[in-house]
């Protein structure tokens, strides 16, 4: 049976949200920031009459204000935003279990078992855009095809609140080679570079030619745009019961110059990762660390701890430790991403000192669930450290949850 995947992406989620809470914001231009009453702030999403006047995602506030002086800018509410992500999720499931995230507004569906049942792809899709603008208030656009990166690009080519069937490499062949999930910026430049601009171009090139070029990212790039994919999409509840790693990263709004930088943004990825690790009651004992610096060059590192944990402080201080031994600022940083593995249910032997110095402090655990207790209450920033309030530019951004790995 041959697969059948859709891409479901909910339109303009962060701003489509807030229009829910606000109607009086759907028809002027309105945007949500990571951080308006600073100008240096960024666009993270915005509605449609915003995008008419040129505002665009990821600019910064001031340069989306030089374009549209009337535009309203808004805070973002990330427990609204959840919220909505899970309610949208839990409809998902009654067409399909197979399900995997991929960041909170976006999801491939494997729905090929479920068509016998519901009768053709088309009623599922057609019911799906229905049921979420009538019965939550978004829109989706939809793509559906036979891989996760064909349905990808379906759904960036379909119109909101619509869906885009690509059945073969035929339907691509002329778009550009950047249009392809995981091509960014460097490397549509160097297929540039030896003459590649379309998909098409791309697919007509050998294995070891695209190897060559682009070492081992050749080999995926040859798979995505000849629609081979062999990995299922997991079922949707054994993700969540059977976790291996949990992450998040970030892109800086600017340049990371110094310590100071690395570590104001290292403390809201840390803090997200450990508030996760804590919901689903589980401990870590590897740090992961991986940054990439503003000439696209990427490292990665990791520590293994000498006893399990699920606290904030821990990754904060092995993954400075990690940045301490092999980086350093000849070349500033653009982007961090911080995880943890090796995770397990139960605590090991507990090897605190008189004074909670060293090893798993009780203390730390109570500040840190206190914490999670209050932002689940009153929002994500609610309490924040110091540290991050000396720079609200670089820390008011929204921790991208990477899929927890199964």
């Amino acid at each position: 049976m041959k697969k059948v995947i859709l891409h479901c992406d909910l339109n303009c989620f962060f701003a489509s949200v807030e229009m829910l809470h606000h109607p009086e914001l759907r028809n002027i231009p309105m945007a949500v920031a990571g951080d308006p009453d600073h100008r240096h702030g960024i666009i993270l999403a915005k509605n449609v009459p915003a995008k008419r006047k040129g505002v665009k995602t990821a600019e910064t506030i001031g340069e989306a204000l030089r374009k549209c002086p009337e535009l309203t800018v808004l805070k973002p509410d990330y427990d609204s935003y959840l919220y909505f992500s899970e309610k949208v999720r839990d409809l998902y499931y009654e067409y399909t279990d197979r399900i995997e995230p991929f960041g909170i507004d976006e999801c491939w569906l494997d729905i090929s078992a479920s068509i016998s049942y519901f009768g053709s792809v088309d009623r599922i899709v057609k019911e799906l855009l229905y049921r979420v603008k009538e019965e939550i208030g978004l829109t989706l656009s939809i793509g559906i095809s036979f891989t996760r990166v064909y349905a990808k690009l379906g759904s960036d080519l379909a119109k909101e609140d619509a869906f885009c069937y690509i059945d073969s490499l035929d339907d691509i062949k002329d778009l550009p080679a950047a249009s392809l999930l995981g091509v960014g910026y460097h490397t549509g430049e160097k297929l540039k570079a030896y003459g590649l601009y379309t998909i098409g171009d791309v697919a007509k090139k050998p294995l070891p030619y695209l190897k060559e070029i682009l070492g081992k990212w050749g080999e995926s790039l040859y798979c995505y745009v000849n629609g081979y994919e062999s990995a299922p999409i997991p079922k949707y509840r054994e993700q969540i019961e059977e976790v291996k790693s949990v992450g998040n990263s970030m892109t800086s709004i600017r340049d990371l110059q110094n310590m100071e930088d690395f570590k104001i943004v290292l403390s809201v990825l840390c803090d997200s990762v450990s508030a996760r690790v804590r919901e689903k009651k589980l401990f870590f004992r590897t740090v992961h660390l991986q940054v990439r610096t503003k000439k696209l060059e990427i490292r990665t590192m990791q520590m293994r701890l000498k006893e399990n944990s699920d606290l904030g402080k821990d990754i904060f201080n092995c993954a400075v430790a990690l940045f301490e031994k092999n980086c350093d600022f000849s070349v500033p940083f653009r982007s961090i991403g911080v995880s943890v593995s090796s995770l397990s249910y139960q605590k090991d032997g507990l090897q605190t000192s008189l004074f909670e110095k060293e090893g798993y402090s009780l203390k730390q655990k109570k500040e840190e669930t206190a914490i999670d207790t209050i932002r689940k209450r009153f929002g994500r920033f609610s309490v924040s450290s110091l540290r991050v309030l000396e720079d609200s530019g670089l820390s008011s951004f929204i921790p991208r949850n990477d899929k927890e790995n199964v």
